[in-house]
């Protein structure tokens, strides 16, 4: 999961979860790793799970990623460079997957140009936001029909839910332990009652949203997408990717979101395309429902306090609706 919450970069409270690596650990492997000579190794800031960096070998600009928990999201983003590429996706390609250590997995890959979309001004990402909404529904126009299931896919493509309904309603799961075991609600400051409110509200607006299977980036825009400032360069890390209701990439943007108003934006991008959508609105407010009952269990989970409390003002807001 990368953070978005780029509103405030001062965070009191520290990720339990987050890789935390030297960059002259990664020196060393890199040096070992490659005959040749490794130059301008560079750490990138972002995300909630991996370490990354850039670096160049062979005049050949390269980006390794570690992570200290599972190299699914690795093999994720490989299945989706091989299968979902394409002239208006720009999915950078996986060069190799593997481990420095027993605990510590890498990933090097193709170096996406450009920066990404956090970088810009408000008034670059204006001009930037039709490009935006077009590689989206680049995305969401992959042929799955390979693949099976809903919710977040495996390394082989297929998801692990047997409906959307399921996926959503799974984010219960998150908190829970197994039985006889203490849970989130047990071990950390994530609140039972308050949980339990947001949930009720999603289980009823989740039977207003269809049941429909398509290609979901599920963590799109922010540090997730790369621009040269005219054009998408590139769109990276999948491992949040899912098969289901496309509008759940509309409600990530919204809900992470604080200076644009990118459901009304999208809104607007249907509306000229001739397309109508039903439920909108009701479909956008459950998923960021969900988004924010992810986020808050995660935010319990990792220690994260402030972040906790800002999320859950959030959903407070959605809930008042």
């Amino acid at each position: 999961m990368k953070n978005p919450e780029h509103q405030n970069n001062q965070e009191k409270s520290v990720s339990t979860h987050k890789t935390k690596i030297e960059q002259g650990t990664v020196q060393l492997f890199l040096d070992s790793h490659y005959p040749d000579p490794i130059s301008d190794l560079v750490t990138i800031s972002g995300g909630e799970g991996s370490q990354a960096f850039s670096f160049i070998v062979n005049g050949e600009p390269r980006i390794i990623r570690v992570n200290k928990h599972e190299a699914l999201g690795f093999k994720k983003d490989d299945y989706a460079a091989q299968n979902y590429s394409s002239t208006s996706v720009p999915i950078p390609e996986i060069y190799e997957i593997g481990k420095i250590d027993d605990n510590l997995h890498f990933c090097i890959s193709q170096k996406a140009e450009g920066k990404i979309l956090t970088s810009f001004s408000n008034t670059e990402l204006d001009t930037l936001q039709p490009a935006v909404f077009d590689v989206l529904d680049g995305v969401h126009s992959a042929d799955v029909s390979d693949t099976k299931g809903y919710g977040k896919w495996d390394a082989a493509g297929n998801g692990e839910n047997q409906s959307w309904k399921d996926c959503i309603l799974s984010v219960d799961k998150h908190v829970k332990n197994n039985p006889g075991e203490p849970g989130l609600f047990e071990t950390t400051f994530l609140e039972k009652d308050f949980w339990d409110k947001a949930y009720a509200r999603l289980t009823e607006l989740s039977l207003l949203c269809p049941e429909d299977r398509f290609l979901i980036h599920g963590d799109y825009g922010f540090d997730n997408v790369l621009s040269d400032g005219k054009n998408i360069t590139g769109v990276i890390d999948w491992a949040g990717s899912k098969y289901g209701d496309y509008l759940y990439d509309v409600a990530w943007l919204s809900f992470w979101s604080k200076n644009v108003d990118y459901q009304n934006l999208y809104l607007q991008h249907t509306q000229k395309k001739g397309i109508e959508v039903k439920n909108f609105n009701e479909r956008i407010l459950c998923y960021k429902i969900f988004i924010g009952l992810k986020s808050i269990s995660f935010y319990a989970y990792s220690g994260q306090k402030e972040k906790y409390l800002r999320n859950k003002e959030s959903i407070t807001n959605l809930l008042d609706n």
